[in-house]
């Protein structure tokens, strides 16, 4: 409880209320509705996945129906133009796009936080180094490295992950070397260093576990672009192969039906806006829960500040000048205290 205790007294007034901060309710904090967002998008998206990949109503390989059928009770979104149901191979175009993104963005949160902890920690020349490699990758145009990473070790799920791992573990390295630098002058990490304590350990016990926070945030901020990115290569070619599916080769193999079947497009279109849009709300929502000085995600209250109560005004003993003091009789000095006005200065 902290009290104000700077109290004014002028002329006969009354002092001024005091105001007492009474201790807020105590609360847990929760994830603001952003996160909760997120979780729900990639959740449906991982239950419908879940359901059509071990259950699915039709083989996604086969042909179960004349080619470019319309909406039916049968095939809720028709049929392409193989004749497959469209509504299982979109279900296995999100599987595939979950996969693809949360396994390259956690290749390069590896290798990103890897090479952020020994430039962050190491610092000087090695520090100079990986930093100009690390500019001299982010300068470069994602698509373009994946198309050329793509043509040295082949097309493919497995490449793909490779390819978009080695391109966005950059970013991971910029984010890990910051609080890194800020982390190893601490005192507990100059205890360790005193004590004897090997590097590694002091990297992987002390300096890892204090630096995590901000990488959660840019691993959701990661499988976000990393969707999109797939789904442009696929759609090139040069991502996922035919026949498994792919929201970008759906979109490339059934364009020049969008005029007589616009769903077989916008489907796969909305679903790549869903992983997207999921991603970067569980991102946002991790942020502002992780953050300090917000509580929830978009919309979320901010934090209260502490209630206070004002105190009722105590009245104030009136102040008067002094009397005046004559010395006894027989001084020749005199000496008084007189309380002058305003308009007595002036004069």
């Amino acid at each position: 409880m902290s009290i104000q205790n700077n109290v004014t007294v002028v002329g006969t007034g009354t002092a001024p209320a005091v105001a007492v901060a009474l201790p807020s309710r105590s609360r847990r904090r929760r994830p603001g509705p952003a996160f909760w967002a997120g979780v729900s998008i990639l959740g449906t998206i991982i239950i419908v996945a879940t359901w059509m990949s071990f259950w699915p109503p039709y083989d996604p390989l086969a042909t179960v129906a004349a080619n470019i059928e319309g909406m039916s009770a049968l095939h809720l979104l028709g049929t392409d133009n193989v004749g497959r149901d469209s509504l299982v191979r979109l279900a296995l175009a999100g599987r595939t796009s979950l996969i693809i993104s949360g396994s390259a963005a956690l290749l390069a949160a590896v290798v990103g936080a890897a090479l952020g902890l020994v430039a962050g920690y190491v610092g000087g020349m090695v520090d100079a180094v990986i930093m100009r490699v690390v500019d001299a990758l982010l300068a470069l145009p994602a698509i373009l490295v994946a198309l050329v990473v793509g043509v040295i070790i082949g097309n493919g799920a497995i490449p793909l992950i490779i390819s978009l791992g080695i391109i966005f573990a950059p970013t991971f390295a910029r984010v890990m070397r910051a609080p890194v630098i800020a982390l190893r002058e601490r005192d507990f990490v100059l205890a360790a260093q005193l004590s004897g304590v090997r590097t590694w350990k002091i990297v992987l016990q002390h300096l890892l576990p204090n630096a995590l926070t901000p990488l959660f945030v840019q691993f959701a901020s990661v499988a976000s672009a990393v969707v999109l990115l797939e789904a442009a290569l696929s759609y090139l070619g040069q991502g996922v192969q035919a026949p498994e599916p792919s929201a970008g080769r759906m979109i490339s193999e059934l364009t020049r039906f969008m005029q007589t079947q616009p769903l077989l497009i916008i489907a796969p279109a909305l679903l790549i806006v869903l992983l997207s849009a999921g991603w970067n709300l569980l991102a946002d929502g991790t942020q502002d829960y992780l953050s300090p000085r917000r509580e929830g995600g978009i919309g979320g209250k901010r934090r209260r500040r502490p209630r206070t109560s004002t105190t009722p005004a105590t009245p104030a003993t009136p102040q008067t000048a002094p009397p005046l003091t004559t010395a006894p009789s027989g001084s020749s000095r005199t000496t008084s205290t007189v309380t002058s006005t305003p308009q007595e200065d002036s004069q």
